[in-house]
């Protein structure tokens, strides 16, 4: 690291965010009918075949081995049908369609496969947990697998709009693993990919359940509407992180947030060391997407 970059000249550059891309229209489009009571199947596959590449990655997700379905998919709907299901299809789809405009090539040091596999390994806990936790509220499965697949979308943001300054700071953060990307960009560029998240939800006009949880997923103050999902959310990507860097944190430890969350602690540490088995599964899964 080359030392602080000029707050001045970062705020301009910062400024210039508010011309971030407009959302992909398949993605508006998926939303919209995603909210209509009335839209089945057969419109949602209508939608996202508008996008060969799209349908391409969703089907190829289908066939990999994570899904273990054993027979070849080649469509859209027996990709639906047969292996992922509605709503698993709907959040690949709003994922994907989302994380399409930012053009991660341009940041030389930004690793693709690794921000996937934090994505899935995220929201295949959260959605799991739901069966775990001692909860008054109720937490639906398939937003959770939405919000753990697009938690860190203010990453792609920052890495689009600043791949120079961004790629230093991946540089960076592989010295030292214990410290997290979003402690640096506070000490560097005095803005962070959480608030760069929720400037983008808010332009693109996302759920606002969604932009908390973009914004404050480890925020272990937050108190507000929703807390459940936000804190879970962080929970498992911090379990993510140590999962794939081997990080000194134990997610047994972080009595905090198990006790918020009311974690039935006899099934906490059986539920993630099944689903630590999952690991390579979820790899191979990013090699569809990212490969």
């Amino acid at each position: 690291m080359t030392g602080r970059h000029s707050v001045s000249s970062v705020r301009i550059e910062i400024q210039k965010i508010d011309y971030l891309p407009p959302m992909p229209t398949i993605a508006q489009e998926i939303l919209i009918a995603s909210n209509d009571n009335t839209s089945d199947m057969d419109d949602i596959a209508k939608i996202i075949k508008k996008d060969p590449g799209l349908t391409a990655k969703i089907i190829g997700m289908a066939n990999s081995a994570f899904f273990g379905f054993g027979r070849n998919v080649s469509t859209l709907e027996q990709a639906i049908i047969n292996v992922l299901g509605l709503d698993l299809v709907k959040g690949f789809a709003l994922s994907l369609a989302m994380s399409s405009v930012f053009d991660p090539d341009k940041c030389a040091n930004f690793d693709l496969k690794r921000y996937w596999a934090s994505a899935f390994i995220t929201a295949e806990l959260a959605s799991g947990f739901t069966n775990h936790i001692d909860s008054k509220q109720v937490l639906d499965p398939n937003q959770l697998y939405l919000y753990g697949l697009l938690h860190n979308i203010g990453i792609l943001v920052l890495t689009n709009r600043f791949p120079n300054i961004m790629s230093e700071l991946f540089m960076t953060a592989r010295e030292d693993k214990e410290k997290r990307l979003i402690e640096y960009e506070k000490e560097t560029i005095d803005f962070n990919h959480h608030d760069a998240g929720a400037w983008l939800g808010h332009k693109w006009k996302l759920p606002y359940e969604m932009i908390d949880v973009i914004e404050r997923h480890h925020d272990l103050d937050y108190q507000d509407r929703n807390s459940n999902f936000v804190i879970l959310i962080g929970y498992c990507s911090r379990i993510s992180r140590q999962w794939l860097l081997d990080t000194h944190y134990d997610p047994m430890e972080d009595i905090e947030v198990i006790n918020k969350l009311n974690f039935k602690a006899d099934s906490l540490k059986k539920y993630l060391d099944k689903s630590h088995e999952k690991l390579d599964g979820i790899q191979n899964l990013v090699d569809e997407i990212a490969g």
